[in-house]
């Protein structure tokens, strides 16, 4: 199957700095939530065609503030196409103001972007006004679109590419691609677009849905959308939607973490490994950490040092050791005689009634000391008595 993919937007991945300064990764999918005065990184590579491109942000404020975005584009690479050639790879500048009321900017200038050449878009983004940055300050960055200068284009040149130019101008057809989502494309737009995709890519494109990730082999025609399964995203359907993991013949499963023991809904896109708050464990962040009980009151199991682990509902001491028993191994078992309770001193002892526990010659059932003679005093089986 082909498709007619709309110029809209090119794929990009997103980095950013972390509070101690450590590079971190974004897919994209989402919102990236960047501090007061940090920095993000839009890598950009895979350009289909040489022009000049508008740069529009799109954005979300977390407060009634507005902010500013200091942005540069470069390039390690010499640039190679004709289009591009005159323009040094040194960076270029801009600073744009972000107000809150709006939910994308679109950057004051055009950049020349051409095919097979590694570009980074970085840019710094503060709040406007203010010189102090706020640590507990951020701002929602969504997407950084690509939009073409579609009058470079072979087809919009001479009179009858005028008349196109009026139409996309007049039905505003590459102004619904400023929002995210974009709305529905009119009839006259959905065929002007596809003309800009198909100039820009040299023909239609392949659907190339991934085969365990979609439903299909099919796409939707403007864009080239695969249907996916269950919580699977892209394009090409071809990776996990964020908070699920271990993309597969199947889908994606959900994460399932924990909101009282997780960081966030977010886990490992491979193992599912939810990242756990500090006490918590499991793959789902849903567990108490050893010897602890209660989640997500997490407490320390109390079995009086005769055991580690206890039942992580109910607190309940598993595996009582040195012969004790009872929730908190705080008594003698059956058979045994002293005071087993962390601090006092004394511990288990067999009962000689007259052997000991295990013995052929016992024929006690328990036994204890009596208070004033500290006597052991013997409960006896069944046909036997004591002296």
């Amino acid at each position: 199957p082909k498709l007619c993919r709309c110029p809209a937007q090119l794929d990009v991945e997103e980095v950013v700095r972390d509070s101690a300064g450590r590079m971190v990764t974004w897919t994209g999918s989402g919102f990236a939530r960047v501090r007061d005065g940090a920095g993000l990184t839009f890598r950009v590579d895979n350009v289909p065609y040489p022009m000049d491109y508008e740069l529009l942000l799109r954005y979300e404020p977390e407060s009634a503030e507005d902010w500013e975005a200091v942005v540069s584009v470069s390039s390690q690479v010499l640039p190679t196409s004709s289009r591009c050639g005159n323009l040094l790879p040194s960076e270029q500048m801009y600073r744009e103001s972000l107000p809150h009321s709006q939910r994308y900017v679109l950057l004051s200038r055009p950049f020349c972007f051409e095919p097979s050449t590694p570009y980074e878009v970085t840019m710094r983004l503060q709040r406007a006004g203010v010189t102090q940055r706020h640590p507990a300050a951020f701002i929602l960055i969504d997407s950084l679109v690509l939009l073409p200068r579609v009058s470079e284009l072979p087809g919009f040149h001479g009179a009858e590419a005028a008349a196109r130019q009026e139409e996309l101008e007049r039905y505003q057809c590459l102004e619904v691609f400023r929002m995210a989502p974009p709305h529905p494309l009119a009839q006259a737009c959905a065929r002007l677009v596809c003309s800009v995709s198909a100039l820009m890519h040299g023909g239609a494109l392949p659907c190339q849905c991934d085969p365990q990730g979609s439903r299909s082999s099919e796409c939707q025609e403007q864009g080239g959308q695969c249907e996916c399964k269950p919580h699977v995203i892209g394009r090409r359907c071809d990776h996990c939607a964020p908070g699920s993991y271990g993309f597969g013949p199947l889908g994606c499963s959900s994460c399932n973490c924990s909101p009282e023991g997780s960081v966030s809904q977010l886990c490992d896109q491979v193992s599912g490994q939810c990242q756990c708050q500090p006490g918590a464990v499991g793959r789902q962040c849903d567990q108490c950490q050893p010897s602890h009980w209660g989640f997500p009151a997490c407490r320390p199991c109390q079995c009086n040092g005769h055991a580690e682990e206890c039942d992580p509902r109910t607190g309940t001491c598993l595996r009582c050791r040195d012969h004790t028993s009872g929730r908190h191994c705080e008594r003698c078992q059956d058979g045994y005689y002293g005071n087993p309770v962390l601090g006092s001193g004394q511990q288990c002892r067999p009962c000689p009634c007259p052997g000991y526990p295990g013995t052929r010659h016992y024929h006690g059932t328990a036994c204890h000391a009596d208070d004033e003679t500290h006597h052991i005093v013997c409960l006896c089986a069944p046909g036997y008595a004591g002296e």
